[in-house]
């Protein structure tokens, strides 16, 4: 097998990069850079703040208007969370995100106009901005407001676009090692746990395995905890300049691609792939009926919250791929024995696993290879 890391020429993340010094971009001090800007590189002082109108993945320069909203703390390009106090600023990307879960808001494709003054929201950890839609529960507090300073610029006056920053788009798609796709019913259930143990097991064999997010909203926190399992290479959609993956179908595909491509550089045996959320969101059903990404998924996991999504999750899946295995994992913090019964009624012959049982895991392990 191979030794592989992050391709250094992207300039991803890979160990740490820590310096100590402050940040400005241009001659603006900021807290901190979001950690859904994945070049750590970047020369901020060299950049410029302008006002104009801001699209998706577009840099922008903000500043907290209050200290307290739903979430007031952004990871940074260390994974590290930093809390966000009332008048600091820090670096994020605009960005849609349409979470069941978290906060909501969008960037429309008309742009934003950004200048000084313009209030925006946080829409999640790893720095995505845009105009709120909503958040869980009637009494939770709103995302936190922010006040655009202006967009990040280089010394031309161009705003500057994070697909552009991370090295551009591919237009096709290369040769890739077989996909092993974790689908869940929704956040929280237990996918990144999943994912880590599929690892885990397949390092333990000697296999050479990548880790990856193929959809949701960009963090740090998950991709990391591939690595520590033992992926390598372990890159998500950031990492190729998608904050997100709430966005047009043609920008996430090719985004898509050039995340593969990158992972498949590095010769892995495996691909851990997690679909964030779940399958009918965040252009999953995109990878689902795009015939060049499905030649190569091997399996799919479904991590579910019970039996009722299971069944769900199975006949959408089948939709797209209904000759694809599927394996079935015990529903976190469930009766795995009545569940399992359940299962046997109305999904028989799906083999179903605890995901925390590393010799389960292992069993799983065996029969995909075998496939």
């Amino acid at each position: 097998m191979q030794q592989y890391g992050n391709p250094e020429k992207l300039g991803f993340i890979s160990t740490d990069h820590f310096t100590g010094r402050k940040i400005e971009v241009g001659k603006t001090p900021v807290k901190c850079v979001a950690s859904n800007i994945r070049r750590p590189d970047v020369a901020w002082d060299n950049m410029q703040i302008v006002n104009g109108l801001g699209h998706e993945g577009n840099l922008v320069v903000v500043e907290a208007l209050s200290s307290s909203g739903f979430r007031t703390m952004v990871e940074n390009q260390l994974g590290v969370e930093e809390q966000i106090y009332k008048g600091d600023r820090f670096v994020g990307v605009l960005a849609n995100r349409h979470s069941g879960t978290s906060e909501s808001g969008d960037v429309p494709l008309e742009g934003i106009d950004i200048h000084d003054g313009v209030v925006l929201n946080l829409l999640s950890a790893g720095g995505v901005i845009g105009i709120k839609s909503g958040v869980p529960g009637v009494r939770s507090a709103e995302p936190l407001p922010l006040k655009t300073i202006g967009l990040v610029a280089d010394k031309t006056g161009n705003p500057i676009d994070l697909v552009e920053l991370s090295g551009g788009h591919h237009e096709t798609l290369n040769p890739s090692a077989p996909i092993i796709l974790v689908c869940g019913t929704s956040a929280e259930v237990g996918k990144t746990t999943t994912s880590r143990g599929l690892i885990r097991e397949l390092t333990e064999i000697g296999a050479q395995v990548a880790g990856t997010k193929l959809s949701g909203t960009g963090r740090l926190r998950d991709i990391f905890s591939l690595r520590d399992a033992g992926a390598m290479p372990w890159l998500d959609f950031p990492d190729v300049g998608l904050a997100t993956t709430y966005t047009s179908p043609n920008r996430y595909t090719r985004g898509v691609y050039t995340l593969l491509n990158h992972i498949n550089s590095g010769d892995p045996d495996f691909i851990v792939a997690e679909a964030g959320g779940d399958p009918i969101e965040a252009n999953v059903p995109t990878f689902l009926s795009n015939p060049t990404l499905m030649q190569n998924v091997k399996a799919f996991v479904i991590v579910a919250g019970d039996v009722m999504g299971m069944m769900g999750t199975v006949s959408y899946l089948q939709q797209f791929a209904s000759e694809t295995p599927i394996f079935l994992t015990d529903p976190k913090d469930r009766n795995a024995y009545a569940t399992r019964e359940r299962v046997s009624q109305v999904l028989p012959g799906l083999p179903m696993f605890n995901s925390l049982d590393s010799e389960q895991v292992h069993e799983v392990i065996r029969q995909i290879i075998k496939l």
